[in-house]
């Protein structure tokens, strides 16, 4: 996908976001919060330039289920984004962010479940770094209250890392995100340490 799909790719998630998410602000943190913990471990995800739009256009839409009154609010995420269309974005695509979002919250991918199972396992792999980086993400915005303002990595063989600059101390987003990165451990064979700064 060229940078002007991309663009308007993004513009699409977010128009979509827009009309769905009753708490877009929310989102926005948490995308901010993707994208820079996926440029931050670039090198242990080993993931490129269109990756960085799935996750970006999934953090985006990742609570537009909220607004479907649904008991799985990741689930009807899902559904909803399945029944969208973003620009220059194929099907597989759409899937595969559909099940990024998808996974921010609840189980684990399990090849059994619906439209995870429909994907290739290279996609299946994506979806499940992708994913559990934007778990992180979601988890520091856990309050809505924006209090990650800066992220820095640091890798130690397999200990990650992540410091959080907070501009008022904000423990329950920590212990969030510290909750939530256990599926990015699974993934990727690693101890994740998260703590404020």
């Amino acid at each position: 996908m060229n940078t002007r799909k991309s663009n308007a790719c993004i513009q699409d998630a977010q128009a979509f976001a827009a009309g769905h998410d009753p708490d877009p602000a929310h989102s926005c943190q948490v995308c901010r919060s993707a994208l820079a913990l996926f440029d931050l471990l670039r090198e242990l995800h080993g993931l490129g330039a269109c990756e960085r739009v799935l996750l970006h256009a999934a953090a985006l839409m990742h609570d537009t289920g909220y607004g479907t009154g649904a008991p799985k609010h990741n689930k009807a995420s899902r559904d909803l984004i399945l029944g969208t269309k973003l620009t220059g974005m194929s099907i597989r695509e759409l899937m595969m962010v559909a099940c990024i979002a998808r996974y921010h919250s609840g189980g684990a991918p399990d090849p059994d479940h619906k439209v995870y199972r429909d994907l290739k396992p290279k996609e299946q792999e994506k979806v499940a770094r992708l994913a559990s980086i934007l778990r992180i993400a979601d988890g520091l915005d856990r309050s809505h209250a924006a209090s990650a303002q800066t992220l820095y990595v640091d890798r130690d063989r397999a200990i990650v890392r992540i410091r959080v600059k907070q501009p008022e101390s904000n423990p329950a987003d920590i212990a969030a995100a510290v909750r939530k990165g256990k599926l990015f451990e699974t993934v990727f064979g690693v101890k994740l340490e998260i703590v404020a700064e």
